[in-house]
C-alpha cells in the first residue's frame, strides 16, 4: 500500500467518526423547515383571498347602502340645512348614532367615522361627475348639503376607503418595500395604501 492510499484510508476513517456527518444524514424537521420556507407566501395568499371576499362583500354593502340613502333625495324628504354628518347617521351608518343597523343601512363592520359623501346637482347628464375623486377634497361633516330641487338630476356618491391589509401581496405590513406588491385597485390616501370602494346612484329627483 503506497502512501497516498494509507493517507486516503485514514482520512475516510476519521471522516466516519465526525461528529458532523450524523448531523448531514438527520433528515428529522426537514418537514418543518419546508413550510417554514412557502409559509409566507402562502399566508399571504390566504390573506389576500379574504380580502378580496371582503371588498366584494364591503362593496355589496355599500351600493346598496347608497341606494338606500338615495331615496331620501329621491323623494326630496330631507331636512332643511340637513349636514353631511347627518346624512351619514340618518340614512347611511345608523348604528353608530342609534345602535341599531337599519335595513339597507351599513353594518358595524363599517367605521363610520371613515364614509365620504357627495351630492351632486349638475346641469345635464353629460356634464354629470361620476368619479370617486372627490375624496382629494372632500364635503366637511358640519357643511350643509345642497340638495337636489324636485326634476333635477342627482349624483350621490359614498365612498369608504379601505385600508390594505394583505401584508405581502398588499404591502400593508412591509411598508416601504417595492418588491412583490400588487397594487391593482388601490389607491394612495392618507399616506398609506387604500381601497377606494363607492357606491354611487344617479337620478332625477322627483317633482
Amino acid at each position: 500500500m503506497t502512501a497516498a492510499h494509507r493517507f486516503t484510508s485514514r482520512f475516510s476513517l476519521f471522516a466516519k467518526r465526525l461528529p458532523g456527518k450524523g448531523f448531514l444524514a438527520d433528515v428529522r424537521g426537514t418537514t418543518a423547515i419546508e413550510f417554514a420556507m412557502i409559509s409566507v407566501p402562502f399566508l399571504g395568499l390566504i390573506g389576500a383571498i379574504f380580502e378580496t371576499g371582503s371588498i366584494y362583500f364591503r362593496t355589496a354593502q355599500l351600493q346598496m347602502a347608497t341606494e338606500t340613502a338615495s331615496r331620501a333625495v329621491l323623494t326630496h324628504s330631507t331636512a332643511t340645512g340637513l349636514t353631511y354628518q347627518q346624512f351619514v347617521q340618518q340614512n347611511i351608518c345608523t348604528w353608530k348614532s342609534s345602535g341599531v343597523v337599519k335595513p339597507g343601512t351599513l353594518s358595524t363592520m363599517f367605521d363610520c367615522d371613515k364614509i365620504l359623501v357627495d351630492v351632486r346637482s349638475p346641469a345635464s347628464w353629460g356634464t354629470a361627475d361620476t368619479g370617486n375623486s372627490f375624496y382629494n377634497t372632500p364635503n366637511a361633516g358640519s357643511s350643509v348639503i345642497n340638495m337636489p330641487a324636485p326634476g333635477q338630476i342627482a349624483i350621490v356618491r359614498i365612498v369608504y376607503p379601505m385600508t390594505v391589509i394583505s401584508g405581502m401581496l398588499g404591502g400593508g405590513v412591509f411598508k416601504g418595500n417595492t418588491y412583490s406588491q400588487i397594487r391593482t385597485g388601490q389607491t394612495q390616501y392618507n399616506s398609506a395604501w387604500t381601497y377606494m370602494l363607492m357606491g354611487i346612484a344617479a337620478f332625477r329627483v322627483e317633482p
